[in-house]
């Protein structure tokens, strides 16, 4: 009877270690494919993020873009506003005007001062003295 008993223990043990593998190869596996899931959905959403900051940087070119032909255009803008307020008789753009980098002539604060300035009892903005005042140091 004992033997028995023992017998029957033993064929149970080996069920429930036998499960127990089987069991954990399913779980193993169950692992490895969520896993592999898991890595090709970080691929997926790593592609699109470099995609998104493709186009952010390829947008950020276009607005620099822009805004460089609207300082552009603004600094024309001021030249001419400076031309036509000249009443002196001095020539726009002239060999003895100072060079700025951009290559304008008079500094961007000489032709922001003149284009904010009031206008003259004549009704001109008096340009051509805020440019000589700013070229000699006198304000």
């Amino acid at each position: 009877v004992q033997r028995q008993q023992a017998d029957a223990t033993a064929e149970h043990l080996r069920r429930l270690e036998e499960t127990l593998a089987q069991k954990g190869m399913a779980q193993s596996a169950g692992i490895a494919e969520r896993s592999s899931k898991a890595c090709q959905h970080n691929g997926h959403v790593a592609d699109k993020v470099q995609k998104h900051q493709e186009q952010l940087q390829r947008r950020l070119e276009r607005l620099r873009e822009q805004q460089q032909a609207a300082q552009q255009k603004a600094d024309e803008l001021r030249e001419q506003i400076r031309c036509k307020g000249s009443t002196r008789g001095v020539a726009c753009r002239s060999a003895s005007a100072p060079t700025t980098p951009n290559g304008k002539t008079g500094s961007v604060r000489d032709v922001r001062s003149a284009a904010s300035m009031p206008p003259t009892p004549s009704g001109h903005c008096n340009a051509s003295t805020a440019i000589s005042e700013s070229s000699t140091g006198t304000p």
